[in-house]
């Protein structure tokens, strides 16, 4: 499951790019959003019934559903408004992934006390020197 739910998460992340790059200039960008949502909630519903494990009471859950709610919204709109900029689809997602990386690994380290090690610091330099040069000579 280690594996495979990082190929899921490649997976999603490709059609995910590759669609929102294809939202026409003409829709309005948050009509296009719920209109994903609403296919993406059906596809949650299927979800329940193919992996019935688990709470599903709403007293099971706490402030992250709200969390992650508003990150949706700012990723999908960003990334929807960035392609519409003139973004390529290589620049903008490993700009934001490698400068989201570069936040998420001090407050990880910081708020859940996850070990730092001069291995993960190389990359995350590499990670930077990378997008500096993919950005610079373009």
């Amino acid at each position: 499951m280690f594996f495979i739910s990082m190929l899921l998460t490649v997976a999603g992340a490709v059609v995910y790019h590759l669609a929102i790059k294809q939202v026409p200039r003409e829709a309005n960008p948050f009509f296009a959003l719920a209109v994903s949502y609403g296919v993406a909630m059906a596809l949650c519903l299927f979800g329940l019934w193919w992996l019935p494990g688990g709470q599903r009471g709403l007293t099971a859950l706490n402030w992250s559903s709200l969390g992650v709610a508003l990150g949706i919204v700012g990723i999908e709109v960003g990334f929807l408004l960035a392609y519409r900029a003139g973004w390529n689809l290589g620049y903008a997602a490993l700009s934001t992934n490698v400068l989201t990386t570069a936040l998420l690994l001090p407050i990880g380290i910081w708020l859940f006390r996850e070990p730092v090690s001069a291995g993960r610091l190389a990359g995350l330099g590499l990670s930077l020197a990378g997008l500096w040069m993919m950005l610079r000579f373009r």
